[in-house]
């Protein structure tokens, strides 16, 4: 106790004089700063304005850690029966350490495989929901009212695509005003000749012939002749007698001939009559030939829809031609869709010839016709439709009959699913179980701690994956993850290796955070290692935590740090201390930083010109660690003047010298910079 008494005593003495040997250097910086430079004493310090490299550095001591350290454990107790790593061995992730007896494991595997076969084979059994030729019927039940339902849907798609085109047409007839339906405009001809003149005289007409379909008779003089409608193709007919008429179709006609024969004049015109061209729903142009027969001869077309003949042409000359002259009329006015009957009648002085009846029937308007299509395609949708949902509904009983039948099973069907399931999950922790009884490294890495021999009861445990937090990223752990500071994994009583990335070692220092604000992740740092002497090292920040540590009421935030190139003998644990470059700039004018004197917004130096020493205004840049950028104000190799301390023997007076400042900013920058400028610039 005496002795301990001593030794406090001597370190009380010791660090007092300590305190009053740093306060009296202290009164004499601030007599330096605050005097006039001497000239008739000590030499003055100086520093040469130069080209270099300013840097702004924080600083601060941390742990070597390895990136990744896994601690692991067998995931089940066992015996172990091989172990196959040593400490120092590297292994890559994937290898194999350390097994142990899988016996009991492969048995419950077993038992539980079976179990879950049972169970899929019992859960199969219920979900054929009954007889299988019930099961069966039902389906192909069940296919052929699908089948049915398609096609109905098909027909009635087929049937709506038709309705619309229908009424498509209706609506780009009505567009352009309903024109004739080409369909409906018919027209067919017959034909005959006759010469009844105004002597009475009897001739025989002419041989006339039928249009297809079109036969007729026709009568002497005096009688009276019927044209019948839908004869034999390609029959004809012979008329005699004054007056006699040719063939027509479509309507029977009924046409009175004229009176008792008579002699017919020789002049007597001759007569054809021809065909309707050019039908519409109002008009039709009707053709024929006359021949006048050397006598000037006027002709009309008759035509009506009944046998009268009440309506003609108006009468136009074909002068004496002695040959057939072709002629044509348009008839207009005409109902639509109707059976029209005309002739050729041609007269002269010498009597009056009249040509066989023809037929035609006008067009119907398109927009009539097309009204009748989309009724009809309308009433067919409307058909289909039904069938259609009658095929649904016998779809929907099938399927509520194939419902019901499954449903009687479906509690049956549940508790085995459920079964199921559990078995499944059974298998599939036995087989984690079973795989356990290997234990395999997550990570390549070199083992730092291996605990138990062949043999040995291993307890189980759970393995955990150490990281710092840059890789934590994109470690992997078998069981679980962690991201730590410094230092490695704790090794618990049940682990049994230890694995350890030594080739990839961080550093965690942590950063005050007054100071943290400057670091960044990407800057550089120079780290020293005091175990290796003579070892510099160089790395990258990689993470700064978001986080704070707050230890006896400080706060700090750590900082990870990867170490490029770690050395061999780096260790994990291993105390660094670590410098992070938060600026630099190169190649610029720089001076240091204790020759500068700021006193607000203003920085000054003290160039020495000759003996003279000269206050110069400057403007200052990046501030580092220990030099202060220069932007303008001063010419590289000028000199700038330190601030001196000088400190006499104890036989001696104190003395000491500054160069020459101003007010608070001389005292900054002679007592701050003075120590480290003094001792650590170069002298004039």
């Amino acid at each position: 106790m005496r002795l301990l008494r001593q030794l406090r005593r001597r370190t009380v003495a010791f660090y007092s004089v300590l305190v009053l040997a740093v306060a009296a250097v202290a009164a004499l910086g601030v007599t330096s700063v605050f005097r006039t430079a001497s000239t008739s004493g000590g030499a003055v310090r100086t520093a040469a304005v130069q080209l270099g490299t300013v840097q702004s550095i924080e600083t601060s001591t941390g742990n070597v850690a390895s990136a990744s350290t896994a601690s692991l454990s067998f995931p089940t107790s066992g015996t172990l029966t091989a172990v196959d790593a040593s400490v120092g061995d590297h292994v890559r992730a994937g290898q194999v350490l350390g097994k142990i007896d899988p016996s009991a494991a492969s048995a419950a595997l077993l038992s539980a495989q079976a179990a879950l076969a049972s169970a899929e084979e019992a859960l199969a059994t219920a979900r054929q929901g009954g007889a299988t030729a019930t099961a069966d019927a039902n389906q192909s039940a069940l296919v052929g009212d699908q089948s049915t339902l398609a096609t109905a849907q098909q027909q009635l798609n087929s049937d709506e695509s038709t309705l619309a085109s229908a009424r498509a047409q209706l609506a780009a007839d009505q567009a352009i005003g309903c024109p004739t339906s080409a369909a409906t405009a018919t027209g067919s001809s017959a034909t005959g000749s006759s010469g009844a003149g105004s002597t009475g005289s009897t001739s025989s007409g002419s041989s006339g012939s039928g249009a297809a379909g079109s036969p007729s008779t026709s009568t002497g003089a005096g009688s009276t002749g019927t044209a019948t409608a839908g004869g034999t193709a390609g029959s004809s007919s012979t008329s005699t007698g004054s007056g006699s008429t040719g063939t027509a179709t479509g309507k029977s006609v009924r046409v009175q001939l004229g009176a008792s024969p008579r002699a017919v004049a020789t002049n007597t015109p001759a007569v054809t009559t021809g065909a309707a061209s050019g039908v519409t729903m109002s008009s039709a142009t009707v053709s024929g030939t006359v021949d006048a027969n050397g006598e000037d001869t006027t002709y009309v077309f008759q035509y009506s829809t009944t046998a009268t003949f009440a309506s003609s042409t108006s009468a136009v000359s074909v002068g004496a031609a002695t040959t057939a002259t072709s002629v044509t009329a348009t008839i207009r006015g005409l109902r639509p869709d109707t059976t029209y009957g005309f002739r050729l009648v041609a007269s002269n002085a010498s009597g009056t010839a009249t040509g066989a009846v023809v037929s035609f029937t006008t067009g119907q308007s398109s927009c009539t016709v097309d009204t009748q299509s989309v009724t009809t395609d309308s009433e067919t949708v409307q058909r289909q439709q039904v069938a259609v949902q009658q095929a649904t509904l016998a779809l929907h009983g099938q399927q509520a009959t194939i419902a019901t039948d499954a449903q009687s099973n479906s509690v049956t069907i549940a508790q085995d699913e459920s079964t199921v399931a559990s078995d499944r999950a059974t298998v599939a922790n036995d087989e984690s179980a079973l795989a356990g009884t290997t234990l395999r490294s997550p990570i390549s890495g070199t083992v730092t701690a291996v605990n138990g021999s062949v043999g040995d009861a291993v307890s189980a445990g759970t393995s955990t994956l150490v990281s710092t937090p840059a890789a934590s990223a994109s470690s992997a752990s078998s069981s679980s993850s962690s991201s730590a500071g410094a230092g490695s994994a704790s090794t618990g009583s049940s682990t049994f290796a230890t694995v350890s990335d030594l080739t990839s070692l961080d550093v965690v220092v942590g950063f005050p955070e007054a100071d943290v604000g400057k670091v960044a992740v990407g800057q550089t740092a120079t780290i020293t290692l005091p175990a290796l002497t003579g070892v510099d090292l160089t790395g990258k920040v990689t993470y700064v935590s978001p986080t704070s540590t707050v230890s006896s009421n400080v706060v700090t935030y750590n900082v990870t740090i990867g170490i490029t190139s770690p050395p061999a003998g780096a260790r994990d644990g291993m105390t660094a201390d670590v410098n992070v470059i938060t600026a630099s700039k190169t190649n610029v004018l720089e001076v240091p930083s204790s020759a500068v004197t700021t006193l607000g917004t203003r920085s000054t130096v003290t160039l020495l010109e000759g003996t003279k020493q000269v206050v110069t205004d400057v403007v200052a840049g990046l501030v580092g660690s220990s030099t202060t950028e220069i932007v303008s104000g001063v010419r590289s190799g000028q000199l700038v003047v330190l601030p001196t301390v000088a400190i006499s023997s104890s036989s001696s007076s104190s003395s000491s010298s500054s160069s020459s400042g101003s007010g608070a900013g001389g005292f900054g920058g002679g007592l701050g910079g003075g120590l480290g400028g003094g001792f650590g610039g170069r002298g004039g």
